[in-house]
């Protein structure tokens, strides 16, 4: 085993679970989002200090828009669309 210290100065996590009959990310873009935000990560040459990451449910289900959080500062944001994008890119430049 190897222990890697490396700690991004933002990590955002995006749910892109997918469930059948039940409200969830997937069906309200929560992958378009995390691809948004990786390409923005990518072609910003952010990588090595902004890490985008997927994850199945984190608990804030709903039929209006995609869920996130934001750390270090372990900022929710729920209901996530389209036109809100921006916003999180927003949060991205405060360091």
């Amino acid at each position: 085993m190897e222990i890697v210290n490396l700690k991004p100065k933002k990590h955002i996590i995006v749910c892109v679970n997918e469930r059948e009959n039940e409200d969830c990310c997937m069906n309200v873009c929560g992958m378009e989002l995390f691809l948004y935000l990786k390409n923005y990560v990518r072609n910003n040459g952010l990588s090595g200090s902004v890490w985008i990451t997927r994850s199945k449910c984190l608990g804030f289900c709903n039929n209006t828009g995609a869920v996130a959080v934001i750390y270090p500062e372990g900022k929710w944001i729920t209901e996530i669309k389209e036109d809100d994008y921006d916003n999180i890119i927003k949060e991205l430049r405060l360091f």
